[in-house]
């Protein structure tokens, strides 16, 4: 039942916002959901077991429970536009151009440097080795100007750094974050953290970290 309900949630949220893109939409349901349950507790995912549970990971319930509310006002939005998913595709490892022209019709003229650099609510890693910079675009779709507070849950093995720490952003302005990476110990999977951005105006926009720290060379 995942599906109908996003895709119900999504149409409020259109309706509401008329000239909101797809990208806009799910970034609004993604950054204001929340990784505890009613009862204040971790989500839980079910196990291979059926009596045994274990804590989840965001590969097991994405973002998280979704607060229709919440996304209908999520304060910020990470925009992206089609040229970005072609950048983003052309980008891939082992990515044949030809083929991503054939399918889109676009050629591969400005490929990101790494995947990563996709301007989503979200920052995944599968191999990260020494240093990475990571950048995101914020959006404010709010009436009002608002300073956000920076804060991160860091992942194992890795240090996160932020700038800037803080911020004001006007409506419809937008800002750039810088996320530097770099692993401190290397780790047999991915480990999970998060960057939480709290409003003065009470918007809190949760970014998910999804790393896994494979070398410090």
């Amino acid at each position: 039942m995942a599906t109908p309900h996003i895709a119900g949630i999504a149409a409020l949220i259109k309706q509401k916002n008329p000239s909101w893109t797809p990208s806009m939409i799910a970034s609004a349901i993604s950054t204001t959901a929340t990784k505890y349950d009613i009862n204040g507790d971790p989500i839980l995912a079910q196990g291979s077991d059926i009596y045994s549970l274990y804590p989840s990971t965001p590969f097991d319930f994405g973002s998280g429970l979704v607060n229709p509310a919440k996304a209908m006002d999520p304060g910020l939005v990470f925009p992206s536009e089609y040229e970005d998913y072609i950048n983003f595709l052309c980008s891939l490892p082992n990515t044949d151009p030809s083929k991503i022209k054939t399918a889109t019709g676009r050629s591969c003229n400005t490929p990101f440097a790494n995947p990563s650099d996709l301007n989503t609510p979200s920052v995944t890693i599968s191999s990260l080795s020494g240093f990475r910079l990571v950048r995101r675009i914020v959006k404010n779709v709010g009436t009002k100007p608002e300073t956000y507070l920076c804060a991160v849950l860091v992942p194992e093995g890795v240090t996160v750094k932020l700038n800037p720490l803080w911020f004001t952003i006007a409506p419809q302005g937008s800002q750039e974050l810088r996320i530097e990476l770099n692993v401190t110990k290397p780790q047999d999977g991915f480990r999970f953290g998060e960057i939480v951005l709290t409003g003065n105006l009470n918007h809190i926009v949760t970014i998910t970290l999804s790393v896994w720290p494979v070398s410090m060379s």
